[in-house]
C-alpha cells in the first residue's frame, strides 16, 4: 500500500549529477539527473518504445538517449528524436515527476504533479541549519516500509535490541503518550532520573543519572523525526546535556523493499571530527540491528500460511495511528484514480 500524492526522499543531493541514476519508488522506475545548469530532473525510467531502461542510456546535452534504439527525450519528457524518421509519434513521451531539492535530499512527488504541495514536505530543516551538524546515509532494507515506521514510532525495542548503544531498561519501563494531529502522529516518552545509555555516556561523558526525552513526530507518508535529549537530572542546560534529531525518511521501493534515508544532526561539539566518526559508526550499528530484526520479520510475515492475526498492545498506539493515516490517504488516491 503506497500513498502516491506525497513526498518521498529519492536521493541525497550530492548523489545526483550530470549522469543518469535509477531509483525504484512506490513500484515505479525513475531516472534522475541534473541538467548542465544544475536543475534536478526525474523522468519515468521506461522507454515507451520497447520498455528499455533509459537509465542505461546516455545524456546528450540535457536529453536522455535510449541505449536500445537511440530514441531521445528532453528534460520535460518530450521525444525530440527518432532515428530514421522525421515524424515523432504523439504517444512517444515520458512522465516527468515533480522534484524539490531541500535539506540535503532530493524529494519526489509520485502522484499528480499539479497537486505537489511543498508545504507537505517533512519538517527536516535541522538537516541543513546553522548551528547543527548532520551525519547520515541510506540503507537498503529488504522489508516493507511500514515495518520500519512501526519500529521508529515505538522505541520500546531499544531496551532489547540496542543495549550496547542507545538502549537501557528505562525505555521499556517508561510509558509513552501519543496524539493525532491531522496527518501526523506525535509520541512522547520522558524518562526521569535514569542511567544514561552507553552511547550517551560516550558522547557527553555523563557520570550520574539523566533526564531523557524522546519526542517523535510522524508525517505522512513515511517521515519520522526523533528529538532526543539528555540532561543531568534536574538540570535544563544544553551546555551540560545533549540534543540531537534522528531524521528518517522511508521510501518504498516496492511492497517488500525500502530505501531508509537517515541522518543524526546535533547542536553540540560541532568541530569534533572524532565525535563525528563515533556517532556515525554507533548509529549505523544501531540501525543495522533494526534491519536484522525487521528483515527476519518480513520473511515470517510472507511465509505465514495460516495468517495468524497480530495482537496489539498499548505501546502500538502511535504506529497503529500512522497506519490508519496511510490507509486513508492511499484510499483517497485510489478514489481519484491515482494508482
Amino acid at each position: 500500500m503506497f500513498i502516491k500524492n506525497g513526498w518521498y526522499a529519492a536521493a541525497w543531493a550530492d548523489e545526483i549529477g550530470h549522469h543518469l541514476v535509477q531509483k525504484w519508488i512506490t513500484g515505479e522506475p525513475v531516472v534522475l539527473y541534473r541538467t548542465q545548469a544544475g536543475e534536478v530532473v526525474a523522468l519515468h525510467d521506461r522507454c515507451p518504445h520497447r520498455r528499455a531502461s533509459l537509465s542505461k542510456g546516455n545524456l546528450v546535452g540535457d536529453d536522455v538517449q535510449c541505449a536500445y534504439h537511440g530514441i531521445t527525450f528532453d528534460c520535460q519528457g518530450n521525444c525530440v528524436r527518432v532515428p530514421g524518421q522525421e515524424k515523432v509519434p504523439s504517444a512517444l513521451s515520458l512522465r516527468r515527476y515533480k522534484v524539490v531539492e531541500k535539506w540535503q535530499w532530493i524529494w519526489i512527488w509520485m502522484g499528480q504533479p499539479d497537486e505537489a504541495d511543498e508545504s507537505l514536505l517533512p519538517a527536516f530543516e535541522y538537516n541543513d541549519s546553522p548551528g547543527w551538524k548532520a551525519l547520515g546515509g541510506c540503507i537498503p532494507v529488504k522489508a516493507n516500509y511500514q515495518l520500519l515506521t512501526d519500529n521508529l514510532l515505538d522505541l520500546t525495542h531499544e531496551t532489547y535490541v540496542h543495549g550496547k548503544t542507545i538502549g537501557n531498561s528505562a525505555v521499556a519501563e517508561t510509558p509513552m503518550e501519543y496524539q493525532l494531529n491531522g496527518h501526523e502522529v506525535h509520541v512522547k516518552r520522558i524518562m526521569e532520573n535514569t542511567p544514561p545509555p552507553p552511547l550517551f555516556k560516550r558522547v557527553r561523558g555523563f557520570e550520574g543519572n539523566i533526564d531523557r526525552w524522546q519526542i517523535i513526530r510522524f508525517q505522512a507518508p513515511a517521515h519520522i523525526s526523533i528529538d532526543a535529549r539528555g540532561y543531568p537530572t534536574g538540570v535544563d542546560d544544553l551546555e551540560q546535556g545533549m540534543r540531537w534529531f534522528s531524521l528518517n525518511s522511508l521510501t518504498p521501493v516496492d511492497e517488500r523493499n525500502t530505501l531508509y534515508f537517515w541522518t543524526v544532526t546535533r547542536c553540540f561539539d560541532l568541530e569534533n571530527e572524532e565525535l563525528d566518526e563515533i556517532i556515525k559508526d554507533q548509529i549505523l550499528k544501531t540501525f543495522m540491528e533494526d534491519v536484522e530484526v525487521i528483515e527476519a520479520q518480513q520473511v515470517l510475515i510472507e511465509t505465514d500460511d495460516r495468517a495468524i492475526p497480530e495482537v496489539s498492545i498499548r505501546a502500538d498506539g502511535g504506529s497503529i495511528s500512522a497506519r490508519r493515516i496511510v490507509e486513508k490517504l492511499a484510499a483517497q488516491d485510489a478514489d481519484a484514480g491515482i494508482t
